[in-house]
Order: C-alpha cells, then sequence, then structure tokens
C-alpha cells in the first residue's frame, strides 16, 4: 500500500515539474487546453503502466515526452502512435507504427497501406509492383505462419512507394538496430506484439524513405533512430570522420613544417652567402678609403 503511494507521489510529482516548467510549450504544441490537459493525464497513466520510468534518468524522462508533444502524439498504448520506454537507466521516446501513418497523411500521403503476408496467401510481385490476394473466410491458422510484410503509399500526385521484405529481413534489421531487443519492455517481443505491428513499422519506415515527407516526419523518425544503433552509428562515423580530418591536417601541418623548414636552410645559405659578399664589398671599400688617405 505504502509502495503504491509512493509511486502516486512521484508520478505526480513528475508531471507538476512537466507543467510548470514546460505548460506553454506543451500547450503551443496542441490544439487546445484541453489536449494538453489530457496530454498531461495520460503522462501519469504512461508511467503508472511502466513505473520503471522514475527510475531513468530525469532529463531523458522529460525529454521524451516533450518530443511527443511536439509531434503532436498522446503516450497512450491504445492509439499506438508513440511510446516512451525504458532502456536500462535511459527513457527513450519511439515511434509507434501509427504514428508514422498519422504523421504520413500530415506530410500529404494520399493513403497508407501496411499488411503482414502469410504463407498461404497469394502474394506476387511485378515490375516493382505488388499484388496481394487474402480469402477472407481463412482464418490467421489457415492463411499460415507470417512470411513478410510490405507497405504501399500513395503520393499527392497518385503515384506510390511500394516495399516487401521478407520476415527473416525484418527480425534480422530488429535484432542488429534496435538496442531493447533483448529487454522485457521491447515492443518486438511476441508478448508485446501479437499484431505484429514492428513487422509492419520497420517495413513503413523503409518505404517512407522514397515518399515525400515534411519536416515533423523527419524529425520522428531521427528520434525514433535513437533507440536503434543507427544513431550511435552514424555518431561513430562523424568521430571517425573527425579523426580523418584531424589527421589530414596534421599531416598536412608535418608536410608544410617540413617544406618551411627546407626553405627556411636554403635562405639562410643565401644570407650568408650575402652577408659574406657584402663584407668583401665593404672591404674593398675600406681599402679604398684607406688609400684615399
Amino acid at each position: 500500500m505504502s509502495e503504491n503511494k509512493e509511486l502516486v507521489a512521484s508520478v505526480n510529482s513528475f508531471r507538476a515539474n512537466l507543467a510548470n516548467n514546460y505548460g506553454k510549450q506543451i500547450e503551443n504544441f496542441f490544439a487546445s487546453k484541453t489536449e494538453a490537459l489530457k496530454f498531461y493525464s495520460n503522462v501519469v497513466a504512461s508511467i503508472q503502466r511502466t513505473p520503471k520510468l522514475l527510475s531513468c534518468d530525469p532529463a531523458s524522462l522529460m525529454n521524451s515526452f516533450i518530443t511527443m508533444a511536439q509531434l503532436g502524439f498522446q503516450p497512450s498504448f491504445v492509439s499506438g502512435e508513440a511510446y516512451v520506454l525504458p532502456y536500462n537507466d535511459v527513457a527513450q521516446f519511439q515511434l509507434g507504427y501509427q504514428g508514422i501513418v498519422t504523421l504520413l497523411y500530415r506530410a500529404g500521403s494520399k493513403s497508407v497501406v501496411a499488411e503482414i503476408v502469410r504463407k498461404n496467401d497469394k502474394f506476387t510481385i511485378s515490375n516493382g509492383k505488388l499484388s496481394h490476394e487474402i480469402d477472407p473466410f481463412k482464418s490467421r491458422e489457415e492463411r499460415g505462419e507470417p512470411i513478410g510484410a510490405y507497405a504501399i503509399i500513395t503520393t499527392q500526385t497518385g503515384g506510390t512507394v511500394e516495399k516487401f521484405m521478407r520476415k527473416e529481413d525484418i527480425l534480422a534489421m530488429g535484432k542488429r538496430f534496435s538496442k531493447s531487443w533483448d529487454t522485457d519492455f521491447s515492443p518486438w517481443k511476441e508478448k508485446n506484439d501479437p499484431e505484429l505491428w514492428m513487422w509492419l513499422k520497420t517495413v513503413l519506415k523503409q518505404c517512407a524513405k522514397l515518399a515525400p515527407k515534411n519536416e515533423t516526419l523527419n524529425i520522428a523518425i531521427a528520434e525514433d533512430n535513437k533507440d536503434s544503433d543507427i544513431e550511435e552509428r552514424m555518431e561513430r562515423a562523424k568521430e571517425a570522420s573527425a579523426r580523418m580530418n584531424m589527421g589530414s591536417m596534421i599531416a598536412d601541418q608535418k608536410v608544410g613544417d617540413t617544406f618551411n623548414s627546407l626553405n627556411g636552410k636554403k635562405d639562410t645559405g643565401k644570407k650568408k652567402e650575402n652577408s659574406t659578399e657584402e663584407t668583401t664589398d665593404t672591404s674593398e671599400n675600406n681599402e679604398g678609403g684607406e688609400q684615399g688617405k
């Protein structure tokens, strides 16, 4: 009982800090104060659902919910648009499948379709065009095990962007890039994702790379990638590039120093020769002067 009171007190304290320090920004992110108040209530419900979030770095937890508000999403496991999940001691914003769909429509897409392909479905690809036929009277078991997923985005001009991925490729991507892959809270766990929304999210993100996007969608995908090793790989690549540039600068500096050093020695020699010539001339002049005397 006391633990529950402590949890409620901690959650309410976090909600108060969020409202007091970022209230104006959050209100600006939503269309009305009512939506902002709803956001705070959903923040409380989200943390109560996953109490481990309170053990995460406070700044990361605050930033994750602010990112969610910035995108106009409500923290809810029902909508499936976005989540805040604990990863070790850090809270991480994660974009849901429905969140990508919502943002694609906001960016002007006419339609967004994503489906799971099962073994007994009739599925073909011809010249990049996908065809998927499902018998609506067959159960999932009759349709067979899931073997892949695809997404089709229809743009404002009526064109389509289509992408299919096999089960093996989807899972390999999740295992390779998701830092939360092995955690109990991972959305990749079958118990957490019986509908295979992460499959649909993965193939939809790949499809969205070729579709028209706005700045909000770009921000959302960038924030979502922070859950993955992609972000760390990019940072490591930047660091490596910086080291290479620094090494090149040092090498260039060494070459320049050597070149200047060699030139300096040559100049010194010339100066010595000139100095000798000047001394000789002076000597001759002095002799002439003495003779004149």
